[in-house]
């Protein structure tokens, strides 16, 4: 079956994008019953986590239960909800994003999330990473208003689907269901999402990475921190490379990511310790893979900061 551009026909209707109130519930289940098609296609219509797709850097994420409050690693990237409601805890800020909602992350973030069904069958949406290049080539292309947008503090915007977004996203979810279509076009959708989005309310957050501003300074930082978080990390270190006095390092970054130096390397190197006894490391491997010379040390830290000991999360991951 070729694929087109044209809007399909779900149960014999064609269903077009209304670009009046692009976050309406017609769309929201016209674009969430395109994404359960894609699913079913795959075997995955049962998909409880995340799943890529054959576009580079676009995963789809279905839950069919909701959780409580609990820590979770956030990317840098776009996240899209089709269905469901999330809440971010960070500090003392709650941020929640919902159905309609679109959330930009600048910079990785520790935070803690909780998942709602509310009155869907389950929380469903998208993940798009954005490559460091195609940053830097939009920013250039930002309209005037986009432009003058103020510098951005905290490194995450919730915001409403408009109707260049929603289309867009329409697009590529058509495109996902033809994995030939996925592969030729799907990095224009893509792109044009990210250019939407530079152009839009949350536009500032990505391109804060690309100034040489002090939210670009920490940016560097944690992609040094993300890279070398094995190693023997040095606050100091880390702001004599962002051209930083120590103090002045301290509070930049908790402005963007809310947390200390100290607790946010804590937190990156708990989640990534989680991922590998998830892939089935065993304990002391995943906790020496991650930079930790004290297995005590380690376990303590894991269980006060996901509630329970990293034996009890191998033994129920396998």
């Amino acid at each position: 079956m070729p694929f087109s551009v044209n809007k399909p026909s779900i149960s014999g209707k064609n269903l077009p994008i209304s670009t009046n109130n692009p976050g309406s519930t017609h769309n929201l289940a016209f674009l969430s019953q395109i994404l359960k098609q894609f699913l079913h296609a795959k075997g995955k219509s049962a998909l409880s986590g995340v799943s890529k797709t054959d576009i580079d850097g676009v995963r789809v994420f279905r839950d069919p239960y909701g959780c409580p409050k609990q820590p979770l690693l956030y990317q840098s990237g776009i996240i899209i909800m089709l269905q469901g409601t999330k809440r971010l805890y960070v500090d003392n800020r709650e941020i929640e994003y919902k159905k309609g909602d679109y959330i930009v992350f600048g910079v990785p973030l520790p935070a803690q999330c909780a998942a709602t069904l509310d009155d869907d069958d389950c929380i469903l949406g998208l993940v798009i990473d954005i490559p460091a290049s195609l940053l830097v080539e939009l920013s250039q292309w930002r309209d005037d208003k986009a432009k003058n947008s103020p510098a951005p503090i905290f490194t995450v915007s919730q915001q409403s689907l408009d109707a260049n977004i929603t289309d867009a996203t329409r697009r590529l979810l058509q495109a996902l269901t033809h994995s030939n279509s996925a592969k030729a076009l799907g990095a224009g959708f893509v792109r044009e999402i990210v250019y939407y989005i530079l152009n839009g309310p949350a536009g500032h957050v990505l391109c804060g990475l690309t100034d040489n501003g002090h939210y670009a300074r920490i940016a560097q930082a944690l992609r040094t921190i993300h890279d070398e978080y094995s190693s023997v990390l040095n606050v100091d270190s880390l702001a004599a490379s962002a051209n930083m006095s120590v103090s002045g390092f301290h509070r930049a970054f908790r402005d963007v990511v809310m947390d200390s130096p100290v607790q946010y390397i804590k937190k990156f190197r708990l989640s990534k310790a989680r991922e590998l006894i998830a892939l089935g490391y065993r304990v002391g491997d995943a906790a020496e893979a991650v930079g930790y010379n004290s297995l005590s040390q380690f376990s303590r830290e894991f269980k006060r900061y996901y509630q329970f000991t990293p034996v009890q999360d191998r033994q129920s991951a396998h």
